[in-house]
């Protein structure tokens, strides 16, 4: 940390006790500086257009390639309907009642009149401290409003929830890349029709669509609605949406197994959905990572495309680790162990973003890559040390 400059305590102070005050203060300041430094989320690398892609080190998104950013992220609760609401602990909204929800937030600290971001809380030059600053990170809020199902748009700017409430209706609620319901005039331009039924030639494998209907804005809410037939159970709907003129259309593939009920938000700690003990033999990594990769397949096949991040990412953690217990194998037997675990990385992070933007096909094929990798390295696992 850097002290205020010693020609501000010159003409007030003198001799020893400009010393003695100078040292109290450089103490304090110190002392101040390590209590921060205790508080202070870890510094760690992010994509700007995927959140969830962080690393301990400077480096590129496995995903879109882009330079990862310095960032200190941290969690707070706020609530679905006044954004201005951050609390450190879950509870409900001071001004609705509502159950708050856990978002991720950035936390940096500027001088006054500078735009520049500073990952450490600091002296500005003009000796006054550096003001904290927490700022919604776009994409940190990725649950579902209305009791129905969230994805991002590909265009990693809009976010779709589709809410199926009672039989012959649905809706789909907009936002944009900060979770923020889109503007009436933005709504407006959405063209969007949501489809019941399709069907796949058998031989040229074109799909076309057998019943849709168009998806228009509604006079109670902000949101598309339409009137559709009623669905049994799993009921499977896509929307395919065009979100801005001469735009590209977009599909999301929802899959309902329960009317949606219109609810506030369950607090979603990602860090504590991720979290999990790790054991220390390689069978009882192996053991979990085989869990997981049933745990994507069943997910896949119940459509639950939005909770795929956490078996996804989980496997991706539990691979890396078993690389540490292949360290005694042959060399060959290493590297077909690495390979499969980069494989399983990339699918992972493949399955997170797919199962956000709700992409079903893009989601099975890395469901297909991830199942056949893990099962790789099951096998490579299972013969002893050789």
């Amino acid at each position: 940390m850097t002290t205020p400059p010693l020609r501000s305590f010159v003409a007030v102070l003198m001799g020893l006790l400009v010393a003695a005050n100078l040292s109290a203060l450089v103490a304090h300041d110190h002392l101040h500086a390590q209590q921060q430094e205790q508080d202070l989320p870890p510094l760690i690398y992010v994509c700007p257009m995927h959140s969830d892609v962080t690393a301990h080190e400077d480096g590129e998104c496995p995903i879109c390639k882009m330079g990862l950013e310095p960032m200190r992220l941290d969690n707070v609760f706020t609530c679905p309907i006044h954004s201005v609401i951050a609390e450190k602990a879950g509870g409900k909204c001071p001004i609705c009642g509502r159950t708050l929800g856990e978002v991720t937030v950035s936390v940096a600290w500027r001088c006054s009149g500078s735009e520049t971001d500073l990952m450490t809380p600091q002296r500005c030059q003009d000796g006054t401290p550096a003001v904290r600053v927490q700022k919604t990170l776009a994409h940190g809020n990725h649950n579902p409003q209305h009791g129905g199902q969230f994805f991002m748009g590909s265009d990693y700017w809009h976010h779709v929830e589709g809410v199926y409430p009672s039989p012959g209706v649905f809706r789909l609620y907009l936002f944009d890349d900060y979770t923020k319901p889109l503007a009436a005039d933005k709504i407006a331009a959405v063209a969007a029709r949501v489809v019941t039924k399709e069907e796949t030639n058998p031989q040229t494998f074109v799909t076309r669509e057998v019943t849709a209907v168009t998806l228009r804005p509604s006079a109670d809410g902000p949101y598309l609605e339409a009137a559709i037939e009623s669905l049994p159970f799993p009921a499977a709907l896509i929307v395919q949406a065009t979100f801005t003129k001469g735009g590209k259309e977009q599909r999301f593939d929802f899959t309902f197994n329960e009317h949606s009920v219109a609810a506030a938000p369950e607090t979603m700690d990602g860090a504590a959905r991720l979290a999990m003990e790790v054991p220390d033999t390689a069978s009882g990594v192996l053991s979990l990572l085989v869990e997981r990769r049933d745990a994507v397949k069943t997910l896949v096949e119940k459509g639950g495309l939005s909770e795929l991040w956490v078996p996804a990412l989980q496997a991706k953690e539990l691979a890396l680790a078993l690389e540490f217990h292949a360290r005694e194998f042959s060399e060959k037997r290493r590297t077909d162990i690495e390979t499969a675990t980069r494989a399983v990385i990339l699918a992972a992070f493949r399955l997170d973003a797919a199962g956000d933007r709700g992409e079903r096909d893009e989601v099975v094929k890395a469901s297909s890559a991830l199942v056949q990798a893990v099962t790789t390295i099951e096998s490579l696992f299972s013969g002893g040390r050789r």
